[in-house]
């Protein structure tokens, strides 16, 4: 009889650990948002009409204290989302499906390109009309567009970040590689249902460590990460393993961000690898801990609906409030400066959270188009 119980008790442990897997996933996105915002805030100076505003010299302290955050804690974000993405993509997925798949295609068309098109349509008006207008143009001194190739091909290829790194939208590099990926999604599984899955793996790892990648989009680690969720997904791996040696993990974490900062300069490739590689799992065990607060878990799961949004406007924004800031404080002090750091975020997130829970009750329809809450449907379904 024994033996006859042990695979429902085994098919019930697997759901009570997919379960919280879900929920730690969940209470991670408000948080890895929040990061990316600092990431795309980290500066010490901005160009203002022909001049740079902004401190010469910053204490050394400063310039830990902004790099620690936004290089070293929040490194961690966008590799996470990548790994929790391909994750969620194939969870529960088994055997392959062209149906599921392409019901799948059907969600993201909804839920990634449509508010990927939106954005980038809005950041091009954004610029279109900040660099004629008189009163506005001196804040768009150093930005990306108008693109180098002005022909209609050019300008199409470079707003939706088809020739170029980055779209017009900066920030969606990330939509755009995560929709190439679930177009490779066939092939991902493919190769992660079979024995050359562990090979597959550390071959991407070690062409992005050796900076080797032959082609522009997707990138080099969001091929990874996604891989890499994939691979732990499909072959229900336990996604807590790591768990039990977390506080050494960070420890180690928290050592290589200060050794980043002391001895290597900022545009050496390896030292910043090492400390996302040990930042991912660092900060995946912290959601155990945050998980164990009802209090915390039930905030972050109420700010887990806005991400998406403040993700997809936090951008252009940040751009105009940053300068703002910069043109009408004119910091000269290293403790002006990371004031600024931290406020410019906060008041930006606050905003764009306020602004996310006024369009949920006054117009749920335009949200649902642009973002929202049909994102966070997508993702929790996978």
């Amino acid at each position: 009889m024994a033996n006859m119980s042990a695979p429902p008790l085994r098919r019930e442990s697997e759901i009570a650990v997919q379960d919280t897997t879900l929920l730690r996933a969940s209470i991670l996105r408000f948080p890895l948002i929040v990061g990316v915002v600092y990431i795309h805030n980290y500066s010490t100076a901005d160009h203002i009409g022909t001049g740079l505003v902004g401190a010469a010299h910053v204490s050394t302290w400063v310039n830990f204290v902004m790099f620690f955050i936004s290089e070293g804690l929040a490194s961690a974000a966008v590799p996470l989302f990548l790994l929790i993405s391909g994750y969620l993509f194939f969870l529960n997925f088994g055997e392959w499906s062209w149906e599921r798949y392409f019901g799948k295609l059907k969600r993201r068309f909804h839920t990634l390109l449509i508010p990927f098109v939106f954005w980038n349509l809005v950041s091009l008006l954004f610029y279109t009309i900040g660099r004629r207008l008189p009163q506005t143009k001196m804040y768009f001194v150093g930005t990306q567009w108008p693109p180098a190739d002005p022909s209609f091909l050019g300008s199409v290829g470079a707003m939706f970040g088809i020739t170029t790194v980055f779209p017009i939208a900066g920030s969606f590099w990330f939509i755009r590689d995560l929709m190439a990926l679930i177009l490779l999604a066939p092939a991902i599984h493919f190769i992660m249902t079979r024995r050359i899955a562990l090979a597959f793996l550390i071959a991407l790892f070690v062409l992005w460590w050796v900076d080797i990648w032959p082609v522009l989009w997707p990138g080099d680690f969001p091929t990874f990460f996604f891989s890499l969720g994939a691979y732990l997904s499909l072959s229900k791996k336990d996604v807590t393993y790591l768990d039990r040696y977390g506080p050494w993990i960070t420890m180690i974490f928290l050592c290589l961000i200060t050794i980043r900062f002391c001895y290597h300069p900022l545009d050496q490739k390896y030292p910043a690898i090492l400390v996302i590689v040990f930042g991912v799992p660092s900060v995946w065990w912290l959601t155990k801990l945050a998980i164990k607060s009802p209090a915390v878990k039930l905030r972050l799961l109420i700010l887990s609906d806005a991400s998406f949004f403040i993700f997809a406007a936090h951008g252009q924004l940040e751009i105009v409030i940053r300068k703002l800031l910069y043109r009408m404080v004119a910091p000269i002090s290293g403790e002006a400066i990371l004031a600024l750091y931290f406020f410019i975020p906060i008041f930006l997130i606050a905003l764009l959270v306020a602004t996310y829970r006024v369009l949920c009750r006054k117009a749920p329809w335009l949200l649902n188009f642009i973002s929202g809450s049909s994102y966070r449907r997508a993702v929790a379904s996978g």
